[in-house]
């Protein structure tokens, strides 16, 4: 058992060096790929002005819509996870994820945002266009 204990550890040391953080420029919505070769995640800029991380979520709930695939990304130092299951968000990327929507709401934000999608001719909203209300 003492040899255990060792590996675990150093297992613990590694997993830290690589931990990525997620961009927290100001009202900066990112979108996140793995990089070419080492997996690690980019980030680009998706929108500028973005007022929350609940707006964030809804774009990168676009992109999603639009290529069918999940769209991941970071608001303001947060982790956004958009994947047909959930929309959650968590503050290290393998930090618990907390949602951002539930189902009722998610519907809703998915009605309008396919709205849009085909008023634009298939072209995504901008960070502008979109705006939540709470009730």
């Amino acid at each position: 058992m003492p040899r255990i204990f060792p590996l675990a550890l150093a297992a613990l040391i590694l997993a830290s060096c690589g931990d990525v953080t997620a961009p927290d420029e100001r009202g900066v919505c990112w979108r996140s790929a793995a990089a070419a070769g080492d997996g690690a995640a980019k980030f680009t800029p998706l929108a500028q002005d973005v007022s929350s991380l609940e707006n964030c979520a809804v774009l990168l709930e676009a992109v999603r819509l639009q290529t069918g695939s999940g769209a991941n990304g970071a608001y303001q130092g947060y982790f956004i996870f958009v994947d047909a299951a959930e929309m959650s968000s968590a503050s290290h990327a393998g930090g618990l994820h907390y949602p951002i929507f539930q189902p009722p709401q998610r519907e809703a934000v998915d009605r309008d945002l396919r709205r849009l999608i085909r008023e634009r001719g298939g072209r995504l909203p901008g960070a502008g266009e979109i705006t939540l209300e709470r009730h």
